[in-house]
């Protein structure tokens, strides 16, 4: 079967732009409403229109497609069922989720830029986005000793920047090993790189350290793996030395409570969940309530129930065996990584999955549709 008439059509072009505005819009753009209206004209409509083709629904025959669309109904299913805080509104995101996924395997048929060459340059933006953001943060003025470092532009929340700072490391370390680099590059590399660490390192956030080292041990440590490692390691012992209470304080951010206390809701909610209904977790030691566990397998358990748990632990594992199956290709091996990062991050800091565009859908989304990328191109090479 031959998609050389797909891959000439300025559709794949096109949904390269908005795979450029997911992943680095957020570093740039003022509001969430202008990013989300790109995605809408750059991402989402070429994707539509490439529907109409049918050799392009022919490549989208796959599991992973085919176990979203199962999670996406259930989950509709539920919202129909339980109800929701803006049902209409709640609705609509697993639309945009399909379509993101549809734009960024179509933008991964431009034979002009490959979608490896894509994910490099945004990677190697993100370090050096990373590093100005450290500038700013710490150059803007005095900071309480507990504030946490967060992104320029649109993510300004610690865990998730944190998230998406560190699925851009993942994916820079991965796609450019082994890869032939210019020298004039090798400046930017480095900047990025140390941008990366002292993003990374500042941030506090712990879930992503453990996730970083689980990482760079597990899959194929090399010398420049393991030469990461011992800086992070090295730049939270700094943190340590330099501010204490950061840790003293936090202890374990009562992670352990929270996941009781949501354990006990789904027992209550065990088949349909709750929904999107809004719900608490009760912290006795603070006097105060949080709006879900830190467990993002655990929150959606509590909202979609077993069923939904089950769904998307069949979709999550389909992602880890599509980039086993392809591992010795350098996206194959960016997407495991990606994937174990993304696993253990969300084991400690998940908030949700069914959320508008922003700084978690590169844990969560990003990786499903690198495994659908994979996919079609084993259904174009004949395998």
């Amino acid at each position: 079967m031959s998609f050389e008439i797909l891959r000439n059509l300025p559709f794949s072009r096109w949904a390269s732009l908005g795979l450029l505005v997911l992943l680095a819009g957020a570093w740039f753009l003022p509001s969430s409403k202008l990013y989300h209206q790109l995605l809408i004209a750059l991402l989402w409509l070429p994707a539509l229109l490439a529907l109409l083709r049918s050799d392009f629904r022919k490549l989208l025959r796959q599991p992973e497609l085919l176990l979203f669309l199962a999670l996406a109904l259930w989950t509709l299913l539920v919202l129909l069922i339980k109800g929701g805080a803006e049902p209409v509104s709640e609705a609509k995101i697993p639309f945009y989720v399909g379509l993101s996924l549809l734009g960024i395997v179509l933008a991964a048929l431009d034979r002009r830029y490959p979608l490896e060459s894509q994910l490099r340059f945004v990677a190697l933006l993100g370090g050096i986005l990373a590093a100005l953001s450290v500038l700013y943060f710490y150059l803007s003025g005095p900071h309480a000793p507990d504030q946490r470092l967060i992104a320029i532009g649109l993510w300004d929340t610690a865990i998730m920047a944190a998230h998406a700072v560190g699925a851009l490391a993942v994916l820079g370390v991965f796609l450019l090993r082994g890869a032939e680099i210019r020298p004039w590059l090798w400046p930017l590399l480095l900047t990025a790189a140390a941008g990366y660490l002292l993003f990374l390192g500042f941030s506090q956030t712990r879930g992503v350290w453990l996730a970083m080292i689980a990482v760079l041990f597990a899959v194929r440590p090399t010398r420049g793996s393991v030469l990461l490692v011992l800086s992070l390691v090295l730049s939270v012992i700094l943190l340590w030395i330099c501010v204490p209470e950061l840790f003293l304080q936090r202890g374990l951010s009562y992670r352990p409570v929270l996941f009781m206390g949501g354990l006990h809701l789904l027992e209550q909610n065990l088949w349909l969940g709750l929904g999107f209904n809004p719900y608490e977790i009760a912290v006795p030691a603070l006097g105060d309530f949080y709006k879900h566990p830190h467990n993002l397998y655990l929150d959606l358990a509590i909202r979609l129930g077993l069923p939904g748990l089950l769904l998307f632990a069949a979709l999550w594992a389909c992602v880890a065996w599509r980039g086993w199956q392809s591992r010795e290709q350098p996206i194959g091996r960016a997407l495991l990584a990606l994937w174990l990062f993304s696993s253990v991050a969300l084991l400690t800091d998940g908030i949700g999955l069914w959320f508008k565009p922003n700084a978690d859908w590169l844990i969560t989304w990003l990786p499903i549709a690198l495994s659908l990328v994979l996919a079609v191109r084993r259904k174009e090479a004949g395998l």
